[in-house]
């Protein structure tokens, strides 16, 4: 009885078409298949069965209990086949499909899959030189190929761990990591010393880049380089890599000022100077010469000229 209902069913499915823009699906369960590819047809054979099919992103359906499917398009063109399957890593290929039809073998590479239990979050995972993804929790898996695989696992701020593995396929290997801080570093960049914030649109900001080798207490102090006026004062949550601080002149006259960039972790601590000039007399007509450009543009669509 349940073998009636599961060939009643196969029936009823194998008649199934599917209607997208360009695509029109028809699904084969095993032999007969047709004795020639059909017309702007994509004959994937994978030897898995129940794989997932996608074209241009979208799920197509999957492979027969031979590893089969059959794809039947309206017309040529380009498309983006990704293959993904249980305990096997995925696969993409772009094909031109003709009217003659295109047949593909794929031999899918075997995979295990890995979990993380980290001290932190996100974890970069780099197989054998290559970026494979990121693990944001513990209840993440990951499939990896099967076999034996140099594994290094990063986290922004943080030294990296590298682990050699060989999975078997089927395999879930659980890591267990504990990360160090990397030691704090920081260096600053900007593209000019002296703005003039006259709002004439050019350098009407000062823009300081702040490079982080971890995570760090930042701290701004800008003091008038006469006075020693402290004349602003900012402090943030510097993260790895890069952070922007911008200056618009507040609170500041003309002048020379020292500006001091401390970064803290609690352990370490790393200060920085450099001296910035404001001066509001160097105006330059970028702005006047925009709008007019701008409005005689505007006047010449109106009149028709």
């Amino acid at each position: 009885m349940n073998l009636r209902r599961f060939l009643i069913f196969l029936v009823i499915f194998a008649s199934v078409f599917i209607m997208a823009d360009s695509i029109f699906l028809n699904f084969y369960f095993g032999p007969p298949y047709p004795k020639i590819i059909p017309e702007y047809g994509l004959w994937i054979e994978t030897g898995v069965p129940n794989a997932n099919v996608y074209v241009d992103g979208y799920f197509v359906g999957q492979t027969d209990i031979f590893g089969i499917l059959i794809i039947q398009f309206k017309e040529e063109g380009y498309h983006t086949i990704k293959i993904d399957a249980d305990n096997f890593m995925p696969f993409t290929k772009t094909l031109y499909i003709e009217k003659d039809g295109v047949r593909i073998y794929v031999n899918l590479e075997k995979a295990g899959k890995i979990m993380v239990f980290s001290n932190v979050y996100p974890v970069n995972v780099y197989v054998n030189g290559n970026y494979y993804g990121t693990i944001n929790n513990e209840t993440e898996a990951m499939k990896i190929p099967a076999g034996s695989n140099q594994i290094i696992f990063s986290s922004p701020g943080y030294e990296y761990i590298s682990k050699k593995l060989f999975l078997d396929f089927k395999e879930v290997k659980i890591f267990e990591l504990n990360f160090i801080p990397k030691k704090l570093e920081m260096n600053i960049e900007t593209n000019y010393t002296e703005f003039s914030p006259n709002n004439d649109w050019f350098r009407d900001t000062w823009d300081l880049r702040i490079y982080l080798s971890t995570f760090a207490n930042v701290k701004i102090e800008i003091y008038n380089k006469e006075t020693g006026e402290l004349v602003l004062e900012r402090t943030f949550q510097g993260k790895p890599n890069y952070n922007y601080f911008t200056w618009k002149g507040e609170n500041a006259g003309d002048g020379d000022y020292l500006v001091k960039i401390i970064a803290e972790n609690g352990k370490e601590k790393v200060e920085r100077k450099i001296t910035v000039t404001v001066d509001r007399k160097k105006y330059v007509y970028i702005k006047q010469i925009f709008l007019t450009s701008m409005l005689a543009i505007l006047l010449f669509v109106i009149l028709g000229l």
